[in-house]
């Protein structure tokens, strides 16, 4: 379990770096309809970053208090309002990120060849 939690850990903090740093344009289809996708700016894409980073962060530190510590022990309240800060802090630039990005076509979509 501890090798899952490492490999997303790293994966959210290679992502939020990348996101952060080169900021690209992407669209994200949207999950009903791929045909439709969500046109993520350089904005919109630091947002997204910005989010993964608080996500990591937020896994770093429960990491480090029930594996890496000498005594193993629950987090105490205020690690726990930790916590919940960065989680707040990540779903809200995950918000703020998808009420920035612009619905529209996905120029990527192809329909099915059947339904041609």
């Amino acid at each position: 379990m501890r090798s899952i939690q490492v490999v997303m850990l790293t994966l959210c903090l290679l992502g939020g770096l990348y996101l952060l740093t080169q900021a690209p344009t992407f669209f994200m289809p949207a999950r009903g309809n791929p045909a439709l996708a969500y046109h993520f700016s350089p904005e919109a894409a630091r947002l997204l970053g910005g989010a993964l980073i608080a996500m990591a962060a937020a896994g770093m530190l429960y990491m480090r208090a029930m594996y890496y510590r000498e005594h193993r022990q629950l987090p105490g309240p205020r690690e726990q309002r930790g916590y919940f800060l960065l989680l707040v802090i990540a779903f809200g630039l995950f918000a703020a990120a998808l009420v920035i990005a612009e619905p529209g076509a996905n120029p990527e979509y192809r329909p099915p060849l059947d339904t041609r």
